[in-house]
């Protein structure tokens, strides 16, 4: 068996190891959701065709251009506004404004 300086060791290496996977795992999850937000944008303004090639009826594309507006579906952002959500404003009276 090893010592017990050992066996800290060893534990140390496991958790910095863990750290770096959960790093490398962040990362790819925010390219994932990056990734969605780009294929939904690219859905809706570009028509498809069918599963498997099979054709199914496109619709024809309106001759004026479509803009896209949406929130950024960060983690992040979603974070922000739940911290935004509970904070409580000061509530000033007409008379001071």
């Amino acid at each position: 068996m090893g010592s017990l300086l050992e066996l800290q060791e060893l534990l140390m290496e496991k958790d910095d190891q863990i750290k770096q996977l959960e790093a490398v795992l962040k990362v790819r999850d925010n390219e994932i959701v990056e990734l969605k937000s780009q294929l939904d944008k690219f859905q809706s303004v570009i028509p498809y065709a069918g599963v498997a090639g099979v054709v199914s009826k496109v619709r024809a594309r309106k001759t004026r251009g479509q803009g896209i507006s949406a929130e950024p579906q960060a983690i992040k952002t979603a974070q922000e506004l739940v911290s935004l959500s509970q904070t409580t404003f000061p509530i000033i009276a007409k008379d001071a404004r």
